[in-house]
């Protein structure tokens, strides 16, 4: 499992025209929250979530039904429960970019939850695919690069991301009467996963009121922040809670749309994956940064190659299979081509 570095800034930053926000709390004050004990931990996210659940009053579960989505909507349950009240509704972007067990999945969790009554699923606007808005846009998506005539709050962000994660949901916002608005996110996200995550908890902490990206201002609440991947496995284990069996038929640390190109390492990810629905995707992404970026493809031929030569985990075939993708679109010699 890669270990995800902390990092305060990334290594090369472009100055967005305005100034983000300073920090609220302490990158010493994050790691400290981050050390505390997994019943600190639990304790402490059930109290605030009793707490905004009794101070809000229409919310709502942003999920992925990924680890820690599926712990965030246990927390919720038990603390609407603790509190008598009704649980907040459950609502999932489906990206139609998603393995075959995750859907099956989706039920099983819901069932053992008892949110069937509670959950929604948002479609994508006329059916659009990460593949269909890449070949309409010309690229695939990235986090790696940033428009400067964008503003900061919007940058690094895929149109793929905003048409399948966010139109959706933000089409229902608006179609809600003004006096029947939401009021309140809940979101499953921890600082551990990633830089930005990180800095959104120095930079706003776990409670804040949302202004972007959403049709009107709503408040956003992310109890897990401090939370490690070690606490969210232990939380299953002490709950026996069904594990979603996508991760280990797909070699997968971490849920997000099935093909993403857009994160680090997606090429060392899909490549990872033993199945024929991993590799196609794997094939279909090449497919497209060749007509499309030739210059990122060779980075990602690269990246590849690197994988399939250091990854313990590969069987032989598996790694013949791959090398041989690498080298259909791209006919120099590899490292591999030596060992």
């Amino acid at each position: 499992m890669r270990i995800l570095e902390l990092r305060l800034f990334p290594k090369k930053r472009r100055i967005p025209e305005k100034k983000p926000k300073t920090f609220v709390l302490y990158p010493f004050e994050l790691w400290e929250k981050m050390k505390g004990t997994f019943e600190e931990k639990e304790a402490e996210s059930l109290e605030l979530i009793k707490n905004h659940l009794k101070a809000f009053k229409k919310p709502f579960i942003a999920s992925s039904h990924g680890k820690d989505s599926v712990v965030m909507c246990h927390l919720v349950k038990r603390a609407s429960e603790e509190l008598g009240v009704e649980m907040p509704e459950v609502w999932l972007n489906h990206t139609l970019n998603v393995y075959k067990e995750e859907k099956a999945y989706w039920d099983e969790i819901n069932k053992f939850l008892g949110i069937e009554d509670r959950f929604r699923i948002f479609y994508p606007p006329d059916n659009q695919t990460v593949w269909s808005i890449a070949k309409k846009v010309g690229h695939l998506p990235s986090f790696r690069s940033t428009a400067r005539d964008i503003d900061y709050r919007h940058t690094n962000i895929p149109e793929c991301c905003d048409i399948l994660k966010k139109k959706s949901i933000n089409t229902y916002l608006k179609s809600v009467a003004k006096e029947e608005r939401y009021d309140l996110n809940f979101v499953g996200t921890r600082a551990q996963e990633s830089q930005m995550r990180s800095l959104g908890v120095l930079q706003r902490c776990r409670s804040y009121l949302q202004k972007t990206r959403r049709p009107y201002p709503l408040h956003v609440i992310t109890p897990l922040s401090f939370w490690k991947a070690v606490d969210i496995l232990e939380y299953f284990h002490r709950y026996e809670i069904p594990r979603n069996p996508t991760y280990d038929i797909h070699n997968l640390e971490r849920m997000g749309c099935a093909s993403c190109p857009a994160h680090k390492y997606w090429e060392e990810r899909l490549a990872r994956d033993p199945t024929d629905e991993g590799f196609g995707m794997l094939k279909m992404n090449l497919k497209i940064l060749a007509e499309t970026d030739p210059l990122r493809l060779e980075g990602s031929l690269e990246a590849l190659d690197k994988a399939v030569r250091s990854s313990p985990n590969l069987t032989e075939a598996h790694r013949t299979r791959v090398l041989a993708l690498v080298q259909s679109f791209d006919h120099r010699n590899l490292m591999t081509d030596y060992f």
